[in-house]
């Protein structure tokens, strides 16, 4: 990931990957509470996501997509993977009666994407900012 794009695309196909596993990420409290075995399972994805996270950051920063500092590193790429592991729960709350059904999937996982990227955006190139904002600007457009 060296830009907005490429962390665009990376985003939409984590948050696809969660679709996919959505019955986990629906009660996910509740089921690590229930399965121990589960639960170790899960720090590990938990892990996982923040290294891939942390790695996206890098990769902007080595670009010069994004100005930050190593100070700022974890703490933004556990804000953004809060994010990733909670949308869905987020917006099950937000319309419990359609958030989960296929149908609502692509409008939801844009909005999730927009919500994570948009927490580097006091860490992007002007340009680049521009860019983020075309972006959700066109895929909000089809119906959020």
């Amino acid at each position: 990931v060296r830009d907005v794009e490429d962390a665009w695309f990376f985003m939409h196909t984590l948050f696809e990957l969660i679709w996919q596993y959505r019955f986990l990420y629906r009660d996910l409290n509740d089921l690590l509470s229930k399965n121990r075995r589960l639960e170790t399972h899960f720090q590990w994805v938990l892990k996982n996501k923040t290294r891939a996270v942390k790695s996206l950051l890098d990769g902007m920063s080595r670009a010069g997509a994004i100005t930050i500092d190593s100070r700022e590193v974890e703490a933004t790429a556990t804000s953004m993977v809060v994010v990733l592991t909670y949308w869905l729960s987020y917006e099950y709350v937000r319309d419990p009666r359609h958030a989960l059904e296929p149908e609502s999937a692509q409008i939801a996982l844009m909005r999730g994407a927009h919500h994570v990227l948009n927490l580097l955006v006091p860490y992007l190139e002007p340009g680049q900012r521009q860019h983020l904002l075309k972006l959700v600007g066109a895929y909000t457009q089809s119906g959020n």
